[in-house]
């Protein structure tokens, strides 16, 4: 168990804080894992740590927070939680002007004044080269050590002070330029905490938004934001869902509906019961995908890392055979200065936060830059139908009478309406919704008795009702089917659900009932086309009959047919097989298994939480536009990430070679690569847009 230091203030200003983290130094390898938690604090800014002074500086929102509630959350750290991760010393304004007091030195003091001091200042730089050797590696910082080694040695200190100034500047604007990436994704990130007020006891009563609990009822009206997902309960408002789903179109939310913590109330007045507050909203549920995603590495990043670990030892091999040809120091100091390795290491990273960024405010969440990597790589998508290429209930379309004097269609829909209300089955809603959506009126009928999985029976005006599948009535009442057997055939081969109506024991009718398939399900499967996808398939439980027509309608290319948790894994793993890059796009508690086979699983909106654990990636929205979206801001971000690598090379290449020839100095080479670093980290950064 690790030990627990209790974390004081050294230093505070309004908007913020300085703390002594005793953790830091028992633990530094958690610094990464400690900013990004850091970040997720409600009102959080910016953050940076001092692991070796042990640290941390924490700028917030004054309106959101204060140094009090910061000091009691970073006592309640679990430091058992915290994992290793990558974290490199921050650089900070401070550090720039001390170089340039250094420097300054050197221009107007004696030589031996200004040593000391330029010496004193250099000396944690060379520090990190020697340490770097003595752990047998080559980085950076031993071709740091190097340059300004060589000029102290020959007595230059005003162009080491120089050179040092230049590599501390880049160095602060790399780090600059990461931390607002860092900070882009902590805004999404950051709990939206408030006032709201609330019935509790038969009275109304203002609360701070963290006091909810399940079960409260909020009042909300225009402007008030939702700080819990929840049903409303009464009243009709507009709610604008931006934040949490990319919709510019507030969405109409009435008794019934759900609503998600992060949005606001643009219209009306809805009183809505709490019933996910806290960490288990969907904002938290976000926050936690961000987190997860912000530790995971992609196969880029490692090669990029080694990339830039190789890249420092040509360039040592290019200084020394330069040396050996032309025995000029400034030569070998200039080749030295020249570093692929921070452009390679930080612009993948940076380059896939931004549009981690850009994905989120679309209504997409993407988890790290492995995800990005591999959506970009599929050339296969395995949709499951139920919640993704329909909406998860029924539509009816076809009304037929077999007895249109007595039961003309519209009574017969009405009839069916009026018992089917008493049932709950995706069926009964279905039959309910098109009979209100045409005004038909309710029709009295006797105690209606439901058989599971079977059907219903009722009374009407003295006839014994059934209504059922077609098993249930040929089996249990024996009713004869075969005078409209062309009709039901004709019905049955458009992929049509039969439902069944008899009174006494004779047919009068059916109700043919299809999927609602999304109006832009058709779309998105040619998108997917245009943007390289080679196969599309579909994964249903229902009877082949019906998976056919759906996958023709929609233009599908396979489909597999009274699919079970099992199967799906097996048709995945199979493709796999076969050389298929697999996405699996799904909804169910069933689905997290397959999509943690996939090459890319992608969530629905409305999937389980089990299933958005699995996911690579989770859509926001309740639509399948986000599938699109995701293919293309990955092979957006690759084509980012590629062009940056060979930006870095050709240009940091030129410079090598300049310097080599002698005609760039020490300070020109540092002054030109870090420009060049700077420029592609800001081009990285620029994705968010």
């Amino acid at each position: 168990m690790t030990q627990s230091y209790s974390i004081k203030p050294v230093h505070q200003l309004p908007g913020r804080l300085r703390v002594r983290i005793l953790q830091l130094r028992a633990q530094p390898d958690v610094a990464g894992w400690l900013k990004t938690h850091l970040l997720s604090f409600t009102g959080v800014k910016t953050v940076r740590l001092r692991p070796a002074a042990a640290s941390a500086v924490l700028t917030y929102h004054t309106s959101k927070t204060d140094a009090e509630k910061l000091l009691a959350q970073l006592n309640d750290i679990d430091w058992d939680s915290a994992t290793d991760s990558e974290y490199e010393p921050e650089y900070c304004g401070g550090d720039n002007l001390l170089n340039l007091a250094g420097l300054a030195a050197t221009q107007f003091l004696p030589k031996r004044w200004s040593a000391l001091p330029a010496i004193a200042l250099m000396a944690p730089t060379i520090a990190e080269g020697v340490e770097s050797l003595c752990q047998r590696e080559l980085k950076v910082e031993v071709l740091d050590a190097l340059a300004l080694s060589l000029s102290i040695a020959r007595g230059d200190y005003r162009t080491a002070m120089l050179t040092q100034s230049l590599l501390t500047l880049g160095e602060y604007f790399e780090q600059e330029t990461s931390r607002h990436s860092d900070e882009l994704l902590s805004e999404l990130m950051q709990p939206q905490y408030h006032s709201v007020w609330v019935e509790r006891d038969g009275e109304s009563q203002e609360i701070n938004a963290e006091a909810l609990v399940n079960g409260d009822v909020m009042l909300l009206g225009p402007g008030d934001n939702i700080p819990a997902d929840g049903s409303v309960l009464r009243g009709i408002g507009l709610i604008n869902q931006a934040s949490m789903t990319g919709e510019s179109v507030p969405v109409r939310r009435e008794t019934g509906a759900w609503v998600f913590a992060g949005t606001q109330v643009q219209d009306g007045n809805i009183a809505v019961r709490a019933e996910r507050v806290g960490d288990e909203s969907s904002t938290a549920n976000i926050r936690r995908f961000i987190t997860e995603s912000l530790g995971q590495r992609s196969e880029t990043q490692q090669v990029t890392q080694r990339m830039a670990d190789r890249r420092v030892a040509i360039t040592l091999g290019a200084g020394a055979g330069v040396f050996a040809l032309t025995r000029d120091w400034n030569r070998l100091a200039s080749v030295f200065l020249v570093d692929y390795s921070c452009a390679l290491k930080l612009s993948t990273p940076i380059a896939f936060k931004s549009v981690m960024y850009k994905a989120a405010t679309s209504g997409l969440l993407l988890k790290g830059g492995r995800a990005i990597e591999q959506l970009a790589d599929i050339d296969t998508v395995v949709f499951d139908k139920t919640g993704t290429l329909t909406y998860g209930d029924m539509l009816v379309t076809n009304v037929v009478s077999f007895d249109p004097k007595h039961t003309w269609a519209k009574r017969l829909l009405a009839i069916a309406a009026s018992v089917e209300e008493h049932s709950n089955h995706p069926l009964a809603r279905a039959v309910v919704s098109a009979a209100q959506q045409h005004e038909l009126p309710h029709i009295n009928h006797g105690e209606v008795e439901y058989v599971i999985a079977h059907g219903l029976i009722s009374e009407l005006d003295g006839n014994r009702m059934v209504i059922g599948s077609r098993h249930f009535l040929r089996e249990h009442y024996h009713i004869d089917f075969s005078p409209f057997r062309e009709q039901i055939e004709e019905l049955e081969e458009q992929g049509r659900h039969l439902l069944f109506i008899s009174l006494n024991e004779q047919l009068v009718g059916m109700i043919g009932l299809q999927d609602n398939v999304r109006d832009e399900a058709a779309q998105i499967i040619s998108q997917l086309r245009e943007l390289g996808i080679k196969n599309v398939i579909l994964l249903t439980g229902d009877k082949q009959h019906k998976a056919g027509q759906m996958a023709k309608d929609l233009g599908i290319d396979q489909f597999f047919a009274e699919a079970t948790p099992e199967s799906k894994v097996s048709v995945v793993q199979s493709l796999q097989e076969q050389g298929c890059r697999v996405m699996f796009v799904g909804d169910g508690v069933n689905d997290a298994p397959v999509l943690t086979q996939a090459d890319v699983g992608l969530a629905m909106n409305q999937s389980t939480e089990l299933a958005q654990q699995a996911a690579d990636a989770v859509l926001l929205q309740d639509s399948l536009h986000g599938v699109v979206t995701a293919r293309e801001l990955a092979v957006d971000a690759m084509k980012l990430v590629n062009s940056n690598i060979k930006l870095t090379e050709w240009i940091n290449s030129a410079i090598m070679l300049a310097a080599a020839m002698g005609r760039l100095s020490p300070t020109l080479s540092a002054l030109l690569h870090n420009g060049t670093t700077i420029g592609v980290l800001l081009r990285s950064l620029a994705a968010r847009k």
